[in-house]
């Protein structure tokens, strides 16, 4: 169990009857590349495409050797109007041959793991989905991100690419990693990498749930 005071939260995986969900920050539709092996999504060049069925993984990987235990997590939102989360806190693992259809693969607390954590999203099902966010967050063992190294990586039937969390400001303990919208034959995924500090009254997952509107209703909670 972490002894410091940053505040957690874990997710029930429905809105809160009559919660609000505000729009999604505004975007301009860009020209997509197709996404291809060892791309780096940058400031300037933010957006890629995946194509194909199957499934879309994002893994979360840092050097050994920090001490942190580094959480991902994705919040989706889907067309019939409900919204899930999958995330190490709570357990809340998912499933990917069932509802809600993204998978989180395991809970790596020390970093050794040479595989990281990855959350997997049935791509068969994408007509289901209207969003995906995919976040980090620090549950202990560091005070923000700047030493840490990590680096998602994005794979998928039609190719893959990169998005380094190296621009992490003092103090941030949580990134909105990527935002993943469906379009005709695939995914548009955007770079986001925008930074959220936890407060004692809201944690870094109800912040980013409030700055992309999903509505989702977080409760506290610690880790075993």
């Amino acid at each position: 169990m972490s002894n410091d005071e940053r505040p957690r939260a874990t997710i029930r995986l429905r809105p809160a009857p009559g919660a609000r969900q505000p729009a999604p920050p505004a975007r301009e539709a860009p020209r997509l590349p197709a996404a291809r092996p060892k791309t780096v999504l940058t400031r300037s060049a933010p957006h890629a495409r995946v194509t194909g069925r199957g499934v879309l993984q994002v893994n979360l990987n840092r050097p050994p050797g920090t001490g942190a235990d580094l959480d991902l997590g994705c919040m989706a939102a889907f067309t019939d109007g409900s919204c899930a989360a999958v995330q190490p806190l709570g357990n809340s693992f998912g499933s990917l041959s069932g509802w809600p259809y993204m998978e989180l693969d395991q809970d790596d607390r020390t970093g050794e793991s040479a595989d990281g954590e990855t959350v997997r999203v049935d791509l068969a099902r994408r007509e289901l989905f209207r969003r995906l966010l995919f976040h980090v967050y620090v549950y202990s063992g560091a005070v923000d991100f700047r030493s840490l190294g990590a680096t998602a990586t994005v794979t998928a039937p039609s190719g893959g690419f990169r998005i380094p969390l190296d621009e992490s400001p003092e103090g941030a303990t949580g990134c909105a990693i990527a935002l993943a919208t469906p379009v005709e034959g695939g995914l548009t995924v955007s770079r986001e990498v925008r930074w959220f500090t936890g407060t004692p009254r809201r944690s870094v997952q109800e912040q980013m749930d409030g700055a992309y509107g999903f509505g989702l209703a977080w409760v506290r909670m610690r880790k075993d």
